[in-house]
């Protein structure tokens, strides 16, 4: 019996090996390489208790009857202010001389109204003083008043701040107003109200002026001159003509 011999031209390795194959799965590219971050952990939702929102009174809304009803109330109670204004200035326009109101305006009645006042507030001090003092002065009123008297007229002068009260008393001669007024605002001295009255060949004078800013004459010493030199150029100019 012959024995045959079996030769095997590869090792055993690459015989048992290469019958068999292993495959891999595929990582994909944007897989992490490690984990080594701990997942974060989810906080427990803590919700406090709801706060219940507070109730508004309904506000009360006012139908446009009611809102018809005030305007109409107003525009009457507006008129009838004017109105009474209007009765009042009248009132007190009534009580002033016309010289003391310009024109016809709130601001020009109460303005001449607190021009009287203050007129009337001279008158009455010189009724008070005595009529044969030469000068009087009254710290209540802060004023003074001077009488000047001489063969041509008889002067006095009284002040309130920058008004002041003349009073002059002399022969009637013609032209004679004309000719004062004239003189006085040549001084700077306003008339605001002028009286005249006479008895037989006697004027009796009474004026309110106003002293201007621009006026010299700062006391009454110094208008009562300035007015008896006015009155002498008056009686030259009487005997001359």
């Amino acid at each position: 019996m012959a024995l045959e011999a079996v030769v095997f031209s590869q090792d055993l390795y690459s015989l048992f090996a290469g019958g068999l194959s292993f495959e891999y799965p595929q990582i994909p590219h944007d897989f992490p390489e490690k984990q080594t971050e701990n997942p974060p952990l989810e906080l427990e939702s803590t919700t406090p208790n709801p706060v219940k929102p507070r109730k508004r009174r309904p506000k009360s809304r006012k139908n446009k009857q009611e809102i018809e009803n005030q305007r109409m109330t107003h525009i009457a109670v507006e008129r009838n202010r004017r109105k009474q204004m209007n009765e009042y200035l009248s009132v007190l326009r009534s009580l002033m001389p016309d010289s003391y109101i310009q024109r016809g305006d709130q601001a020009s009645i109460v303005g001449g109204a607190i021009n009287f006042v203050k007129e009337l507030e001279q008158q009455v001090q010189f009724l008070s003083t005595d009529s044969s003092s030469c000068s009087s002065c009254s710290s209540s009123c802060s004023s003074s008043s001077q009488t000047q008297s001489s063969s041509i007229a008889d002067i006095e002068v009284t002040m309130v701040e920058n008004h002041a009260n003349l009073k002059i008393r002399s022969k009637k001669r013609p032209k004679q107003v004309l000719k004062i007024v004239a003189g006085l605002q040549a001084l700077f001295l306003s008339v605001l109200h002028l009286n005249i009255s006479t008895m037989n060949q006697v004027v009796h004078y009474c004026l309110s002026v106003k002293v201007e800013d621009d006026c010299k004459l700062s006391s009454v010493d110094e208008i009562a001159c300035a007015l008896h030199q006015l009155l002498s150029r008056i009686e030259e100019e009487s005997v001359m003509n």
